[in-house]
C-alpha cells in the first residue's frame, strides 16, 4: 500500500518543499486551527452535549422514580383502607341498615323527634351494595344530635353519615329540625 501512495507523497513533499518559510508558517497555522476546530466541533461539543443530555435524562428518571415510589406508597394505603373497610363492611351487620340505625337513634334522641325514616340501596359494583337510610329529626337540641351523629359513627359496625343539614324551629331557636343520610357498604 506504501508503494501507490509513495508518488504521491512524494509530491507533496516536493509542493511543500517549494514553499517560502512564511507560506509555511501559514500552513502550519491553519492546519493548527483546523485541527482545533475538528476537535472541538467533532469531539468536545458531542461528548459535553451527550454528558448534559444524559445528566437532564437521568434529574427526569429520579424524579419519575420519587413520584412512583409516592404513587406505590399510596396504592399500598389505599389497598390497606379499602381492605379495612371490607372487613368492616362485612362484620357485624346482622340486621339491615333501618333496624340498626334505629336501635342507635332511639336510645339518643327518643322516638318522638324521628319523623321518618326512608331507607334505599343500590348497587356499588359486582361485589357491594350500598344500603342508605334518609333520616329526618325534628325538635331536637344541638347537644343531642351531636350525640346521635357521634354514636352512629363510633358504637355502631359499618354505618357512616353521608350527609348532615339542620336548621333552627321557628317557634323554639334552641331546637333543631336535621336530615341524616347514613350508608352501609354491604358485600353481597
Amino acid at each position: 500500500m506504501r508503494e501507490r501512495l509513495q508518488p504521491y507523497l512524494d509530491q507533496a513533499r516536493d509542493w511543500h518543499d517549494r514553499l517560502a518559510p512564511r507560506e509555511r508558517n501559514l500552513l502550519y497555522g491553519a492546519s493548527g486551527l483546523s485541527l482545533i476546530l475538528f476537535l472541538w466541533l467533532g469531539v468536545f461539543e458531542p461528548v459535553t452535549q451527550s454528558i448534559n443530555r444524559l445528566d437532564r435524562d437521568l434529574a427526569i428518571a429520579q424524579r419519575d422514580g420519587r413520584a412512583l415510589n409516592e404513587l406505590t406508597s399510596r396504592y399500598r394505603t389505599l389497598e390497606k383502607q379499602v381492605s379495612r373497610l371490607q372487613k368492616k363492611a362485612g362484620r357485624g351487620n346482622r340486621g339491615s341498615l333501618f333496624a340498626q340505625l334505629e336501635s342507635v337513634t332511639v336510645p339518643v334522641v327518643g322516638r318522638e323527634q324521628i319523623t321518618a325514616m326512608n331507607p334505599t340501596s343500590r348497587d356499588v359494583d359486582a361485589d357491594f351494595r350500598e344500603e342508605s337510610v334518609d333520616m329526618k329529626l325534628s325538635g331536637i337540641s344541638a347537644q343531642r344530635l351531636v350525640r346521635l351523629l357521634h354514636a352512629i359513627e363510633v358504637r355502631s359496625s359499618g354505618m357512616t353519615v353521608e350527609r348532615t343539614s339542620f336548621k333552627r324551629q321557628y317557634k323554639d331557636p334552641t331546637l333543631l329540625d336535621a336530615t341524616i343520610v347514613v350508608v352501609r357498604l354491604q358485600p353481597r
